[in-house]
């Protein structure tokens, strides 16, 4: 929740104190990082393709709207670690099929 502060009250719809606000902020920090752990986890349990695993992810996504930036950083940390791994395997394929 973002509120504008000037001496030490909110501004808005409702009046936030400094307290309420920053208690506020800690909150949706607690929540962004529970959000992006659990929707880790599961990414990271995602190792074939499985439509409900998969369904499952955009459920999750869709539950935490607010954390879409995160969620997409996750996902794209994810494409990267996944291809590493299949060049590092390619090239190691490689190079046991060129020394036999």
């Amino acid at each position: 929740m973002d509120c504008l502060l000037i001496s030490g009250y909110g501004f808005g719809k409702t009046r936030l104190g400094l307290a309420e606000c920053l208690s506020s902020k800690m909150d949706d920090s607690a929540a962004r990082e529970d959000a992006c752990r659990e929707y880790q986890s599961s990414l990271e349990d995602l190792t074939f393709n499985s439509k409900p695993h998969i369904n499952m992810l955009t459920i999750l996504a869709e539950e935490n709207i607010n954390f879409a930036k995160d969620i997409v950083e996750i996902i794209e940390a994810q494409i990267s670690k996944v291809f590493m791994n299949i060049e590092y395997f390619h090239t190691e394929m490689f190079a046991c099929n060129f020394l036999a």
